[in-house]
């Protein structure tokens, strides 16, 4: 298997698991459909709203991401046959900068679900708790996300080392 092999594998990864985001918004506008079509309850009914905000923003995230991740693949073929090299170490260079984020997606859920059990705990007012349910969700679903992202980053960025020592490898050869 080449590098090249290794950055789809990657990017494809990518791709379906922001395809999953997608569908998991799909499926959260439709019981947020449900709920406003069929929910008995006062809690059932504030629920719609918020729900269907967050599936929409699970929808166009993943679709976005998705979409632009498939525009990356050929981008990344023809930058790799250009020029191989200069091509891995950018993508070291990529990988390193995103690694950061993962930082931010801990903080950002842990700020989501404290601001999620304040609203809930201070607040019986069905809509504010209908709010703090879909503030844990975005926070569990950033988690889950950043999860496999995660993993495959450090996967890739095995694979980015591998490559790197096998050029050097070969440049140490070359007379």
């Amino acid at each position: 298997m080449n590098f090249l092999d290794h950055t789809m594998i990657w990017a494809k990864g990518e791709a379906f698991e922001m395809s999953l985001l997608a569908l998991v918004g799909a499926l959260l506008l439709v019981i947020a459909g449900l709920l406003w079509k069929f929910a008995p309850t006062p809690v059932g009914q504030a629920l719609p709203i918020p729900l269907s905000v967050v599936a929409m923003i699970f929808i166009v995230a993943g679709m976005v991401s998705t979409w632009g991740n498939s525009v990356k693949l050929t981008q990344y073929e023809s930058m790799y046959e250009q020029s191989a090299p200069r091509f891995v170490h950018a993508e070291k260079a990529r990988v390193r900068k995103f690694e950061d984020l993962y930082a931010y997606t801990i903080i950002g859920a842990a700020m989501a679900f404290a601001i999620a059990i304040v609203l809930f705990q201070l607040s019986e007012n069905e809509t504010i708790r209908a709010i703090a349910v879909t503030l844990v969700l975005i926070g569990l679903s950033g988690l889950v996300v950043d999860m496999f992202s995660k993993e495959r980053a450090k996967t890739y960025e095995q694979a980015i080392d591998a490559e790197i020592v096998r050029l050097n490898d070969m440049a140490s050869d070359t007379p």
